[in-house]
């Protein structure tokens, strides 16, 4: 697919998919603009802005590889965008009846998008195009432990702010809402290098949440378990990253021997 040239670009605001990508940024930046978690706030602002930039330079490229990417650049941004309201329901930002709406709302583009992808069959072959395929996060135990992971971290920070420099605190809840936000643009890519690019950085966020978990050992005894508890999350997700990424050498090994 590498330097295959199209017949020709498209005008942005003659895809469907464009119109509905600005209706729902718009949608996010609303809703989004009261939540008192600035770290959630502006991803959703940033995800947003992406999914809509990257469809739009998806139908205006005049390159295949080009479109694709692009394309796989805004499924990446919905899938952070589904992951980030997640994170905005567990924490009472919005209610159960915008999050589905929301979510139902962002599946719909996924959808639209997987659709254009599959255009591509005319342009490679049908085995390449068989493997774009990508799990439902949603679905996966490594990004549902995650989410716990992020809870624990919120219950601590919570309840010592006043114990803990605003910068730890910051640094605290960066990691705790990034760990699930990695996974889910992760799980939800199709390209097969950002895919590990992502884990890797999971890796690296889980690395700086034991340094600086390790900074809390002088806490109170109350706070103890909360402790406990966020490392019991971290060592789980741990073994389910490496148990993905397992799976993931592991298939690509099978191509390979094909």
């Amino acid at each position: 697919m590498g330097a295959l040239k199209k017949q020709y670009s498209g005008a942005p605001k003659k895809l469907i998919l464009y119109e509905k990508c600005i209706n729902f940024a718009k949608e996010m930046f609303e809703i989004s603009e009261e939540f008192p978690d600035g770290i959630v706030r502006d991803l959703i602002k940033k995800s947003a802005a992406a999914i809509l930039t990257n469809t739009a330079e998806s139908r205006a490229t005049m390159y295949y590889a080009k479109e694709f990417s692009h394309l796989n650049v805004a499924i990446g941004g919905i899938s952070q965008i589904k992951s980030l309201i997640e994170i905005a329901l567990v924490r009472s930002f919005i209610t159960f009846g915008q999050y589905n709406q929301i979510d139902s709302d962002a599946t719909e583009l996924l959808k639209m998008s997987f659709s254009l992808i599959k255009r591509f069959k005319e342009n490679v072959g049908n085995a390449e195009v068989n493997k774009w395929r990508i799990d439902d996060f949603q679905q996966s135990n490594l990004y549902n432990r995650s989410i716990d992971l992020m809870q624990s971290i919120y219950y601590l920070v919570d309840c010592i702010e006043f114990d803990i420099s605003l910068k730890e605190a910051d640094k605290a809840y960066k990691i705790a809402v990034n760990t699930p936000l990695l996974i889910a643009s992760g799980i939800g890519q199709f390209n097969m290098k950002v895919r590990i690019n992502k884990f890797n950085q999971v890796q690296e966020n889980l690395r700086g949440l034991k340094i600086l978990v390790e900074r809390f050992q002088d806490l109170s005894y109350e706070h103890r378990a909360y402790l406990n508890n966020i490392e019991e999350c971290r060592i789980q997700v741990v073994k389910l990253l490496n148990n993905y990424f397992g799976r993931l050498t592991s298939s690509n090994k099978v191509e390979q021997a094909k």
